[in-house]
C-alpha cells in the first residue's frame, strides 16, 4: 500500500519517518518548502525519546501532487485549522478507493466527513509527544500509543493495514468506540489548552486548588454537552471523564491526582532524560509562546458549538477561555496567571468554582 502523509510535523512526520524506516511506501506532503526540501535533499533527522537517527523517506509540496499519482492510503496530520483547505488539495488525487485518516485531535473529522465523505474517512487519535524543530528535523517526545476507529465502530481490514502500518511507529489499538476515545480527549483538551493561557512553569499551571477546580470547571463543561448527547466517554490512560463531573464524590485530591496524572509524568520524562526537549508543555502552548503561531485551540470551537448547540447546553466558561486565548494570539492579553484568576472569579459568580467536588 501506497502512503501519503499531509503535514510532516510531530506527529505526521514521526509516525512517517519509523513506517519508512520499516520498509513503507511513504511520500510526505508539506506545505513548507524548505522542510520538504530538505527531508529530500537530507532524510528526515529525529531526536528525542528515540534516540538519534537520519531516515530517507520521500517529501513533495502540495504543487507536486499531480504528479504523486492516485492516493491510496491517505493520513492527514495538518493543524486543525488548515485541514480544510489540505482536503481539498487532495480532493483531485483521489479515488473511490481512496482512504482518509484524521490523525489529529478527532474532531476534525466532521470536516473529513463533509468534504470527503463518511465512508472514506478513518477517525484516529494519537497519543504520543513530537515537535517540528527546523527544516528536516523532528523531536520524539513522551511515548504512547494511537487509537484508530472506522464510523460505525466495525473492525475493517483497511483499519487492520493501518494498524500494522502504525504498529512500526507506537502500539496502535483498535477501537468499536472511537468516538468515544475521540470526545474524550476532545473535553480532556479544554484543561490542555488552559495551560496555555498561564505563565507559569509547565506542570505547576494547576498546582493551586483553585487553579485545578477551573481546569475541572472546562472540562466538565464540556462533558456535559456530550453526557446530553448520550456519547459513551472511553476512560484513558491519562483521564478518567467521572472525576470531572459536576456533583462527583470525588475529592479535591482525588481530582488533583488526574491532572497530575497527565501533566506531572510528561514534566518528569522531560526533565530526566538524555535530551534536552525543545518542546515543554502542550502542543498549543508551544507554538503560542515559542513558535509564535496561531494554536489549533480556537479551531476546536466549531465543533463544541454544534455539539452545544445540539445538546441545548450554553459552555459560557469554555467560551470565556477561548476569549482568552484569542487576545493572547492577537498580542492584545499576555500568558498570565490573571486569565486563571479571572475565569476563577467568572466561575466564583455563578458558584460553579466551588460546587466543583467541594
Amino acid at each position: 500500500m501506497k502512503f501519503t502523509i499531509v503535514g510532516a510535523g510531530g506527529i505526521g512526520g514521526l509516525i512517517g519517518t519509523w513506517m519508512a524506516r520499516a520498509g513503507c511506501t511513504v511520500t510526505f506532503v508539506e506545505q513548507w518548502a524548505e522542510h520538504a526540501a530538505a527531508i529530500r535533499t537530507h532524510g528526515m533527522s529525529v531526536t528525542g525519546s528515540r534516540g538519534r537517527w537520519t531516515v530517507p523517506v520521500a517529501a513533495i509540496v502540495p504543487d507536486e501532487l499531480a504528479s504523486h499519482g492516485p492516493l491510496e492510503m491517505v493520513i492527514v496530520a495538518v493543524k486543525s485549522q488548515d485541514t480544510e483547505t489540505a482536503l481539498h488539495q487532495l480532493l483531485p488525487f483521489s479515488t473511490a478507493n481512496t482512504t482518509f485518516v484524521s490523525m489529529q485531535a478527532g474532531f476534525n473529522a466532521l470536516l473529513f466527513e463533509k468534504v470527503v465523505g463518511r465512508g472514506r474517512t478513518v477517525v484516529a487519535n494519537p497519543h504520543f509527544g513530537g515537535a517540528l524543530t527546523g527544516a528536516g528535523q523532528l523531536e520524539a517526545g513522551f511515548p504512547n500509543y494511537v487509537w484508530i476507529g472506522e464510523w460505525d465502530g466495525s473492525l475493517t481490514s483497511r483499519l487492520r493495514s493501518l494498524q500494522s502500518a502504525l504498529n512500526h511507529w507506537t502500539p496502535t489499538y483498535m477501537s468499536e468506540n472511537i468516538w468515544g476515545v475521540v470526545w474524550s480527549k476532545f473535553c480532556f483538551g479544554f484543561q490542555t489548552i488552559c495551560t496555555s493561557i498561564t505563565d507559569r512553569p509547565p506542570g505547576t499551571e494547576f498546582d493551586e486548588l483553585r487553579f485545578k477546580r477551573v481546569a475541572a470547571g472546562l472540562v466538565d463543561e464540556a462533558i456535559q454537552v456530550t453526557d446530553a448527547l448520550d456519547i459513551d466517554l472511553q476512560g484513558l490512560d491519562f483521564f478518567d471523564p467521572a472525576p470531572y463531573r459536576s456533583g462527583a464524590s470525588f475529592s479535591p485530591e482525588g481530582l488533583a491526582f488526574w491532572i497530575d496524572h497527565a501533566w506531572k509524568r510528561h514534566e518528569v520524562f522531560r526533565q530526566h532524560g538524555f535530551h534536552h526537549y525543545h518542546k515543554t508543555g502542550s502542543g498549543m502552548r508551544f507554538d503560542m509562546r515559542v513558535r509564535n503561531r496561531k494554536s489549533e485551540s480556537t479551531a476546536r470551537m466549531p465543533a463544541l458549538r454544534q455539539l452545544s448547540a445540539a445538546a441545548g447546553i450554553p459552555t459560557p466558561y469554555i467560551d470565556a477561555m477561548m476569549q482568552l486565548v484569542q487576545e493572547i494570539e492577537t498580542g492584545v492579553r499576555v500568558p498570565s496567571q490573571d486569565n486563571l484568576e479571572a475565569l476563577y472569579a467568572l466561575m466564583s459568580e455563578s458558584g460553579s468554582a466551588e460546587k466543583q467536588h467541594a
